[in-house]
């Protein structure tokens, strides 16, 4: 049989400031959030009964695959018994800060609302999507989108200027706990919100600049790490304008003025051993087009 296949694009952030401490145990944050060219792949094979998933990668595999209980979670909140076979052909590295796993779990909802024949604007299912992750509910948006609270909730901006990227994954990551555990007193308070203000306005205004870019990560990780501090340099060294780590880490997302610098940098990063991985931004209408074709076309965010 054959199957109906769907993109789950990664992202980076061009900002990310941790704030403080919330009662409920996680840290208030301010975020934008960007798609990005680089994808998995999910293959969905409609079945008459129970959802079976199978993933190109073991150590993804088992029942804590996220697209996995995305599609449980569906099925649960509609008492639907309809089945389905998934198959997950990863391309995006994981923990490495570019949202593999919460693509993974969006796309698996999209796609099977659709063949389920259920609710399948993002408003439908933003409420199964916080209860996977904080980073679940961008991927029902795309493009770029400005996240606070855990950053589950998610405002969609005007699309950023196209940027080129090469994407190097560098150093043990840490878990997201130890990452934050890392940040500690470094938080910054509400006052700290003020530079995703200026990547908010720089995005509306269409005035965006690569040196308004940051992530408060970047103060704790990679630090004493010989490997992330190679790949830094390497990316500098190559022309990258900015030097950006996805999320909280591992991987350095080296920005290029247009795509036949990153095509070189990418090129020559490889002749000194550096593996890295050429790629763009997407704007919100060829995120959907791509993801799911056709969608582009509806009602979306």
């Amino acid at each position: 049989m054959t199957p109906h296949r769907y993109r789950a694009h990664a992202k980076i952030n061009l900002g990310l400031e941790v704030l403080h401490p919330r009662p409920d145990g996680y840290h208030e944050i301010r975020t934008v959030y960007q798609s990005i060219a680089l994808c998995d792949h999910l293959d969905v094979f409609p079945a008459r009964s129970a959802i079976s998933f199978t993933c190109s990668d073991p150590a993804l595999g088992g029942e804590d695959n996220l697209a996995l209980k995305a599609a449980r979670a569906l099925a649960d909140a509609h008492g639907c018994k309809k089945g389905v076979r998934l198959e997950l052909h990863k391309r995006i590295p994981r923990r490495a800060g570019l949202g593999g796993g919460s693509a993974d779990a969006a796309v698996a909802l999209v796609a099977l609302a659709k063949l389920w024949r259920l609710p399948s604007q993002p408003e439908d299912l933003w409420p199964i999507a916080r209860t996977l992750g904080s980073d679940v509910p961008f991927f029902l948006v795309g493009g770029t989108a400005l996240g606070v609270g855990r950053g589950e909730e998610v405002y969609p901006l005007p699309d950023a200027p196209p940027m080129h990227l090469v994407l190097v994954r560098a150093g043990e990551k840490p878990s997201t706990a130890e990452a934050y555990r890392r940040l500690g007193g470094k938080l910054t308070g509400e006052g700290g919100a003020h530079r995703i203000r200026t990547i908010v306005q720089g995005v509306v205004q269409g005035r965006l600049s690569e040196h308004h870019l940051f992530n408060c990560f970047e103060e704790v990780y990679g630090r004493g790490d010989a490997e992330a501090t190679t790949a830094r340099r390497a990316l500098g060294a190559a022309g990258a304008a900015r030097v950006l780590l996805a999320g909280a880490g591992s991987a350095w997302a080296g920005i290029f003025p247009d795509r036949a610098q990153a095509q070189v940098a990418h090129r020559r990063l490889a002749q000194r051993g550096v593996s890295g991985i050429l790629t763009s931004t997407l704007v919100r209408k060829d995120y959907w087009e791509l993801t799911i074709p056709g969608t582009a076309k509806e009602t979306r965010p």
